[in-house]
């Protein structure tokens, strides 16, 4: 009867220690995990992921517009605009003395572009400079520059 207790409470303390064992790891890759997520989350709404100049899509060459976001403010077709600007990871706003200005932040890793959503005419897309070569910069055919124009004749026609 002692060597039968002696074994029990052997048993109930290895159980003890393995699941002090499996706790203890469990906790670890539940906070490993965590760091990586808050890491990656904080990459995603890094401002810095939008300075550069982004050049309007679309528009004829004469009047291309660019947009310049760094830590001193926004700049357009290089003048200061505004001194601050709001991001979250994927919407960008401005607010001006003309306005209030929102863009999403749209396309891929290797095709970075803004898209206007405020105000919303006329539609307008901007592309990261140096990518350029991703999308067809002058809008001819059937592409942004027709839409454009067919948002800004369908905006001042009246029926």
């Amino acid at each position: 009867m002692n060597q039968s207790y002696r074994l029990n409470t052997k048993n109930k303390s290895d159980n003890h220690l393995f699941l002090i064992v499996v706790v203890t790891v469990v906790i670890i890759i539940v906070s490993l995990i965590s760091m990586l997520l808050y890491k990656s989350h904080k990459e995603h709404i890094d401002v810095s992921r939008i300075y550069g100049n982004w050049k309007e899509i679309g528009a004829p060459l004469q009047r291309t517009e660019i947009l310049t976001f760094s830590q001193q403010g926004v700049h357009r077709d290089h003048r200061l605009i505004a001194t601050s600007y709001e991001f979250d990871g994927r919407i960008v706003t401005i607010v001006t003395g003309s306005g209030h200005w929102v863009y999403e932040r749209v396309g891929t890793e290797r095709s970075p572009q803004l898209k206007r959503l405020t105000p919303a005419l006329p539609p307008q897309r901007f592309i990261l400079e140096g990518y350029e070569t991703t999308v067809n910069m002058d809008g001819g055919g059937v592409g942004i520059g027709q839409n454009r124009r067919a948002a800004l004749r369908e905006h001042f026609t009246t029926e």
